[in-house]
């Protein structure tokens, strides 16, 4: 990996990296974490964890609440168990309780994402049914009066 770095990141490791350095790498992941502390934009990780902190999902679908959540989280670095947990309390209620009582231990963030995902996509077609019942008997209803306002006039 240190040979494919180039300009500057390769100037920055430089020291470290040459045969009589003091004190060289020992890990890639010690590399990394140098070029890392460099170039990471700290205000991009504050404000990704400030929205991550504020997010919940509400009203909205949960694909779109699910794809916010994942840009927010890439920026930062948390676990999948820290993730899972979290997710938990960010969901809208109506998820919220259908995942309390499913009984279910998700062993992935994937796992849980595709439950979720499966469930809002059921409740949203029982609300379209709802709401298209709700519809025809509102229709129902406006003949019966206008079919029940003109026979008595």
């Amino acid at each position: 990996m240190i040979f494919r770095l180039e300009d500057d990141a390769d100037q920055q490791i430089y020291a470290k990296r040459r045969v009589d350095a003091l004190s060289l790498y020992q890990s890639l992941s010690e590399l990394l974490k140098h070029l890392k502390e460099i170039y990471e934009d700290q205000n991009l990780i504050r404000k990704c964890h400030h929205e991550y902190i504020a997010l919940k999902q509400l009203n909205k679908f949960f694909s779109f609440f699910y794809s916010e959540f994942t840009r927010i989280f890439s920026f930062l670095n948390y676990n999948d168990i820290t993730l899972m947990n979290d997710i938990q309390n960010k969901i809208n209620n109506r998820l919220q309780n259908a995942l309390s009582v499913c009984f279910i231990e998700f062993s992935s963030l994937d796992k849980l994402k595709i439950f979720l995902q499966d469930v809002n996509n059921k409740q949203q077609v029982n609300y379209q049914l709802r709401d298209e019942q709700r519809t025809v008997k509102s229709i129902a209803a406006s003949k019966k009066r206008f079919v029940s306002s003109s026979t008595s006039a």
